[in-house]
């Protein structure tokens, strides 16, 4: 039996609809400059029940049943939770518990959290929240995201704001929106980077 090319473990259901977002738009291989992978929510993306902290003690027995589906695994998870060791330490336990197991793995640990996937200054954050146009000025105004940091230094407390303040959609389907406009190029997450900078090297394009 062929084996599909990757799986995806999750922690959450925000992840889930980030990445059916992101991996499920047309042409997604084009935005990430890599060749074209198969991606199927349905075989190939699965959500821990146990969130961050199970993601992160027991990766590789949750993987376990796709092992002789799948050739690759992408584990995905929050930096940010009680108990948390911190994003290297993570990464540096899952990809341990990992090694040997996977013929390629790769371990997306979002500092601190998946929000921080959100914010970008661009109109399809406005469409996908369904908030204001003039989102940065108000973070701004807030002191939520200051005019001279990348991201919110709290990005779920600015969503947060959004939401309470000026009725922003903070649903999980909001991510799903989002990801299917992210724009890959101006994205400054390092968790996000990581992942297409696997994504290409496991499938070079025009390879």
């Amino acid at each position: 039996m062929t084996k599909r090319d990757v799986v995806f473990l999750v922690a959450d259901a925000g992840m889930e609809q980030m990445l059916r977002g992101f991996l499920g738009r047309p042409g997604v291989h084009r935005s990430v400059r890599c060749g074209p992978f198969g991606f199927d929510p349905r075989e190939d993306l699965f959500v821990a029940q146990t969130k961050d902290p199970g993601v992160y003690g027991t990766a590789r027995e949750l993987l376990r049943p796709f092992e002789s589906l799948h050739r690759r695994a992408v584990v995905m998870l929050d930096a940010d939770w009680d108990g948390s060791p911190g994003a290297q330490a993570i990464r540096d336990h899952v990809e341990k518990s990992l090694d040997g197991v996977w013929e390629q793995s790769a371990v997306v640990v979002i500092d601190p959290e998946l929000e921080a996937w959100v914010w970008q200054d661009n109109p399809n954050v406005a469409e996908a929240l369904k908030c204001d146009t003039d989102f940065r000025t108000i973070l701004a105004d807030s002191g939520h995201w200051p005019y001279d940091r990348l991201k919110p230094p709290d990005p779920k407390a600015a969503l947060k704001y959004l939401q309470r303040r000026h009725r922003a959609d903070g649903s999980k389907a909001a991510f799903r929106r989002l990801a299917e406009k992210i724009s890959v190029k101006h994205c400054q997450d390092a968790a996000f980077n990581h992942l297409c900078d696997h994504l290409r090297a496991w499938f070079p394009e025009n390879s």
